[in-house]
């Protein structure tokens, strides 16, 4: 047990400091956090958060909803600096392909500037695309995005068993293979 620790304590250490540190709360209320400095997550935005998100470096929302996706395309208009992307999943049904569809997305919009992910609480859905993300480009392991997702402050709900079935070595490695990652 001692050994095991001594070494996931010197691989931590061992990891670039910004593959370690958690997300960083920009506004509670909107459940937004910076990942990095080309990833943030948030729930859905409403009006208020508007003047928050607008002084980020913020340069496309990828929304995850699969029902209601008007919301962003009523906050911003097409004459703000702001791409808005629908890629909508079905929470009970995510797999690696659409994982990897939407890291895919992420890489894509992060050439532009900074992607906002979300969807309607910015827990479930935002979750898992937010821990593969860590596991994909951080280099996390399973266990900590998987922590990060179920243990952290975003309010991850536990009845998304399947989601929680998404943290393995196989998935990953799909999720690798169709990003061209093998």
């Amino acid at each position: 047990m001692k050994k095991t620790l001594l070494v996931s304590f010197l691989l931590l250490l061992a990891l670039p400091l910004w593959a370690q540190q958690k997300a960083i709360l920009v506004h509670q209320e909107a459940n937004l956090y910076k990942v990095d400095s080309l990833l943030y997550r948030s729930q859905q935005l409403v009006a208020e958060d508007k003047a928050i998100v607008k002084k980020l470096p913020i340069k496309s929302i990828i929304n995850l909803r699969y029902f209601t996706r008007t919301g962003d395309h009523k906050l911003f208009n097409a004459s703000e600096d702001i791409q808005l992307i629908n890629y909508p999943l079905l929470t009970w049904r995510i797999n690696a392909f659409e994982i990897a569809q939407t890291l895919k997305l992420i890489r894509k919009y992060q050439q532009k500037g900074a992607v906002l992910i979300h969807c309607y609480h910015g827990a479930d859905r935002t979750g898992i695309m937010v821990a593969m993300y860590r596991i994909i480009y951080h280099h996390w392991s399973i266990e900590a995005a998987k922590q990060e997702m179920l243990n952290g402050p975003y309010g991850y709900h536990s009845v998304w068993k399947n989601l929680e079935a998404l943290f393995t070595k196989n998935t990953v490695n799909e999720v690798r293979k169709h990003l061209g990652m093998l």
